[in-house]
């Protein structure tokens, strides 16, 4: 049985503008959050605080449940309340102010803690740099992951993650607004 993956992206229409972008400690928020380094106790004590993107406003911040920020993911307060404990076991989420407008609203960012090989290594296309080593540019996603899972990252390649068709129904049964793509969609995009 294939199985489906997605991307979670911004539900609302011309999703570029629907970014957000950390105010300070960029470094420290990336290292922990994507790729698994760094304190936890001192994350915590920090005030994370994330800027909307342009598309945002103060009506249509409200509706939606997922912001994509480069370095994090960023869920509304809503969909942590309906779906947090459910999702305990994949995401650890640590609350965030999400600027709008100048106003500041209470968000959450989190970490991804499932790992699952789900790279198609054979398949994935890779750039060799200068020095010899070789990185990961168009993965293939494996569709035989026998595994159930809401959200994962891969075990070797940790800043990738996708989500599954488990997660998709999830938050349609509670009502979230997050949008889904295919993974592998920017490689789509690019040849």
């Amino acid at each position: 049985m294939s199985l489906t993956l997605y991307m979670i992206t911004s539900a609302l229409e011309g999703y570029m503008d629907y970014t957000a972008k950390v105010i300070k400690n960029a470094r420290d928020v990336f290292l922990f959050f994507t790729m698994d380094r760094g304190n936890e106790e001192q994350i915590q004590r920090r005030q994370l605080e994330f800027v909307a993107g342009g598309g945002y406003n103060l009506e249509n911040i409200v509706k939606t449940d997922f912001i994509y920020c480069p370095i994090a993911l960023l869920f509304s307060e809503k969909f942590v309340k309906k779906v947090g404990a459910v999702l305990k076991e994949e995401l650890q989420f640590f609350p965030c102010k999400l600027i709008c407008k100048e106003k500041s609203l209470d968000w959450y960012i989190a970490k991804i803690i499932r790992r699952i090989p789900m790279i198609d290594r054979e398949a994935s296309t890779y750039t060799t740099l200068t020095d010899g080593e070789k990185v990961l540019e168009f993965p293939k996603y494996r569709r035989d992951v026998e595994e159930k899972f809401f959200i994962a990252r891969d075990t070797e390649n940790i800043a990738y993650y996708v989500v599954s068709e488990q997660f998709k129904n999830l938050c349609t049964e509670n009502e979230l607004l997050i949008g889904f793509e295919d993974p592998e969609f920017s490689l789509c995009i690019k040849q």
